[in-house]
């Protein structure tokens, strides 16, 4: 199964939001849309759910229409940050209704799910409106994955709920990614992204701008260093073919753990102090082009 989108444009009140020339998103792979605040990772998929459906452009669906053939959305679950419930009905009552949606609801496999997340039997039969923020978010998560449907959309689905919560669902989404199904993430936490995801879109400007995948990168970290004596490490890394940034006594490269380790030895044998070591992986600088 297989998500093609080309050409979209989307405006809103003469603001061109949305310009994405193109993206491609397959099962068995789960993707990162990341970006700043306001670029438009929600709008975005709000245009993949036929939830806005005047843009410009093509969103296909193995090869159909997604606008032109709103029965495929059948396949999609989608969780969005600002999703509605029905707060004056109980966890219960919003889990049947929406699961109804989608055809057949299975009661006791939503119920198995619901206590992974801690909704217990009780909590679910409360109000929604009783509900603090971080269990309504648990009960949307819950209502998007419950119909197992074949593509999941989730909007900043880590954010609001507590670690073992979040532990457990980065691990069911790995499971759901095992399974087959095309799963669309966006998240402003970086371990989130970094520790699901095969491939990361970079959205800026309207587009996606770069990406980044982490199911083939090697470990290269980008390190900074501060020495006593620059160029006897830099002439060191230079043999070996890394190249350097040198800015007085601070020196920065690429390099794999295992690399850094030997030219370590290297300058330190030479009697060169190290006064500062500082490292970040690739895909931290990567986000940091989309994230502030």
């Amino acid at each position: 199964m297989q998500i093609k989108v080309e050409k979209l444009k989307f405006s809103y009140q003469a603001r061109l939001i949305l310009s994405i020339s193109e993206g491609a998103f397959e099962s068995g792979h789960i993707y990162g849309i990341v970006g700043n605040n306001g670029v438009g990772k929600t709008t975005f998929f709000k245009t993949l759910t036929n939830i806005i459906t005047n843009y410009e452009g093509h969103i296909q669906l193995d090869g159909q229409e997604i606008k032109e053939n709103p029965r495929l959305l059948a396949k999609v679950g989608i969780m969005l940050d600002d999703m509605e419930l029905y707060k004056s009905y109980t966890g219960l009552f919003n889990l049947r209704y929406f699961g109804g949606l989608r055809g057949e609801f299975d009661e006791d496999k939503a119920l198995s799910l619901a206590k992974k997340l801690d909704l217990t039997p009780e909590m679910l039969s409360k109000k929604v409106a009783t509900y603090s923020l971080g269990m309504k978010k648990k009960l949307i998560l819950l209502i998007s994955v419950m119909n197992d449907a074949e593509i999941l959309i989730f909007d900043e689905p880590f954010r609001g709920i507590d670690a073992k919560s979040v532990e457990w669902f980065r691990d069911y989404l790995l499971e759901l990614k095992v399974r087959g199904r095309l799963i669309l993430i966006s998240s402003h936490v970086q371990e989130d992204i970094e520790t699901i995801c095969d491939k990361v879109y970079l959205l800026a400007n309207g587009d996606f701008t770069a990406t980044f995948d982490l199911k083939n990168q090697q470990e290269v970290l980008t390190y900074t260093v501060s020495v006593t004596d620059v160029q006897v490490l830099a002439d060191f890394l230079t043999k070996t073919g890394v190249q350097v940034e040198i800015k007085e006594n601070t020196i920065k490269f690429d390099s794999s753990p295992e690399d850094f380790q030997i030219a370590f030895r290297h300058a330190v044998e030479e009697g060169v102090n190290f006064d500062s070591i500082k490292k970040e992986s690739k895909f931290a600088e990567f986000i940091k082009k989309g994230v502030n």
